[in-house]
C-alpha cells in the first residue's frame, strides 16, 4: 500500500518541480526583457547627452562672441554718449 502513496508523492513533487521551472523560465524571460529595456534607455540617454553636449558647446561659442561684442560696444557707446553730451552742453554755448 505504501507504493501507490510514494508514487503519488513523487508525481506531485515532479509536478511542483515542473511548475517551479516554468515560473523560473517566465522570470528569466521578464528579466531579459527588463535588461533589454534598460539597455535601450541607456542608449537613448547617451544619445541625448551627445545632443546636449552639442547644444552646450554652441551656447558657449555664442557667449564668447557676445562677450567680445560687448567688450567692443560698451566703450564705443560710452564714447558716443560723452561726445553727444559734449556737443549738447559745451558746443552749443560757443
Amino acid at each position: 500500500m505504501s507504493e501507490p502513496r510514494v508514487d503519488q508523492l513523487l508525481e506531485e513533487a515532479n509536478a511542483l518541480k515542473r511548475e517551479a521551472l516554468a515560473v523560473q523560465r517566465e522570470s528569466l524571460a521578464l528579466q531579459k526583457e527588463a535588461l533589454a529595456e534598460q539597455r535601450k534607455l541607456i542608449d537613448d540617454t547617451r544619445a541625448n547627452l551627445e545632443i546636449a553636449r552639442g547644444v552646450n558647446e554652441r551656447a558657449a561659442e555664442l557667449q564668447t562672441k557676445a562677450r567680445r561684442a560687448l567688450a567692443l560696444l560698451v566703450p564705443l557707446i560710452v564714447v558716443l554718449v560723452l561726445y553727444v553730451s559734449w556737443l549738447l552742453f559745451f558746443r552749443i554755448r560757443t
